[in-house]
């Protein structure tokens, strides 16, 4: 018997406002959820002393490694799924699922090299040493080589949600991070049976929770009724389609590269300033991006919206929809300003008792969300544009504000006017609200719509 196909048709048709929540509050719970679980991985690790922070903020961005290959995988997954369903070829959108699946075991083959004999010198490239290598080692190492449950989460997470499903994976991340959290500190602290691993804890749950998130995304994809369907039909490797979530999606993993050597040139500058310094900011990166985390699910619907109605064939629909969820992360992103700056000191004293951490995490904070609207508007722009197709010039418009300008004001006001690293903190800020405007402009031209139009002839070739 054939399973039936939930269709969400209000995507090309409904109210834009309505649809764009309705399409946003399940992925912005469910990105509150995993960093609910951040933080809380935060706390725990807290209790292990400064130095264990500052090996967790050195593996995080470490971990851009991984990411990068995962958001490439996953924005090219999006955009076609939203294109394919957009034109109602469920069939392709299928297909192209399960190409993601193919492309994400690819990727783990790749990191787990890594894993096995790349990730001291990556460490020791990002500044780790002392005390500190050990450990963000040791949870790099657990992290790359089960790697694979990490990609396939997020990928399928991502067909689904671009095929207008947004609840589905709502629901298995739910029960993946409860996982997550029950066994953070059992594994971190060696409660009950379990060993004390201390920072390595926090990677096995990590991995293990999206293990079983895999697991029941496979189960839903091949025995639920679902938008997208594994069959037999689609067993197969696609080279033409699977090229094409790769040529798309290489322009959002470059994003994230050109992002991460910034983050490089960054956080060696940070460390320099001593493991007080990158304590501080590892807490005050997860505040913010703790902030983040409702916009990106806004974002997110942004794409779907944008994509889906570029497919239909409803341009100035999916023009509108972009500026919709721009509109709508601002009634969050202004009073989130306020509130972290007038708390920064209580936000940053949960993580952290010593004065010293606190006193340089409040002024990191306050700096950040001085800046904060400017950068809701370009995570919203970024990705509506990602939904459409057009990685290329969100990775350019990154690559100028990240790496050409933020990085040199940064050196230049923290070592030469002596602002030491409060300067690196107004240097981020001020190429927030440029960058905004790069992707304010950009949008406003339409040329994303015109590169979609330059993939949309390729997309037709694939779904023959």
């Amino acid at each position: 018997m054939q399973r039936e196909r939930k269709i969400n048709s209000q995507i090309i048709e409904g109210g834009l406002r309505k649809n764009i929540w309705k399409l946003a509050l399940p992925m912005m719970v469910g990105a509150g959820l995993q960093n609910i679980f951040s933080l809380v991985d935060l706390f725990f690790i807290g209790k292990l002393g400064h130095i264990a922070l500052a090996a967790l903020s050195i593996a995080g961005a470490v971990m851009a490694v991984i990411l990068m290959l995962i958001i490439g995988i996953a924005t090219g997954t999006t955009a076609l799924v939203a294109h394919f369903v957009g034109k109602q070829d469920y069939e392709n959108a299928d297909n192209t699922a399960f190409q993601t699946l193919l492309l994400g075991i690819i990727g783990s083959i790749f990191i787990l090299f890594i894993g096995l004999f790349g990730i001291t010198p990556l460490l020791k490239l990002f500044g780790a040493e002392g005390e500190i290598l050990p450990l963000a080692r040791i949870y790099l190492k657990i992290t790359f080589l089960y790697s694979i449950f990490i990609f396939l989460f997020v990928g399928l997470n991502q067909a689904l949600r671009g095929a207008g499903d947004t609840i589905t994976p709502l629901k298995i991340l739910v029960i993946a991070n409860i996982i997550n959290i029950i066994l953070d500190p059992m594994l971190i602290f060696g409660f009950g049976p379990f060993p004390q691993m201390g920072i390595a804890g926090s990677a096995a749950a990590t991995v293990f929770s999206r293990a079983i998130g895999t697991f029941f995304l496979l189960f839903h994809l091949l025995f639920r009724p679902s938008v997208i369907h594994f069959h037999r039909g689609i067993f197969k490797v696609n080279f033409p389609l699977m090229k094409k979530i790769t040529k798309i999606g290489i322009f959002a993993s470059l994003q994230v590269f050109l992002r991460q050597i910034s983050f490089l040139l960054l956080i060696r500058l940070v460390a320099s300033f001593g493991a007080t310094t990158l304590a501080a900011y590892g807490i005050g990166s997860r505040l913010r991006m703790f902030a983040m985390m409702p916009g990106f699910g806004l974002a997110s619907a942004g794409a779907i919206m944008v994509g889906q109605n570029m497919g239909a064939g409803f341009p100035e629909r999916a023009k509108v929809s972009g500026w919709e969820v721009v509109k709508a992360y601002q009634t969050i992103a202004l009073p989130l300003s306020f509130l972290f700056i007038l708390f920064a000191p209580f936000l940053i004293s949960v993580f952290s008792q010593q004065a010293e951490v606190i006193h340089i995490g409040v002024i990191f904070l306050r700096f950040s969300f001085a800046a904060f609207p400017c950068v809701a508007i370009s995570i919203v722009l970024g990705r509506s544009m990602n939904g459409a197709g057009d990685t290329f010039a969100p990775a350019i418009i990154t690559g100028i504000a990240k790496l050409l300008f933020c990085i040199p004001l940064a050196y230049l006001l923290s070592l030469f006017f002596h602002l030491n690293q409060n300067g690196i903190w107004l240097g981020m800020s001020i190429s927030d609200v440029f960058q905004s405007v790069l992707f304010i402009w950009y949008f406003k031209k339409g040329l994303w719509q015109k590169r979609y139009y330059e993939h949309r002839e390729s997309l037709g070739a694939v779904s023959k």
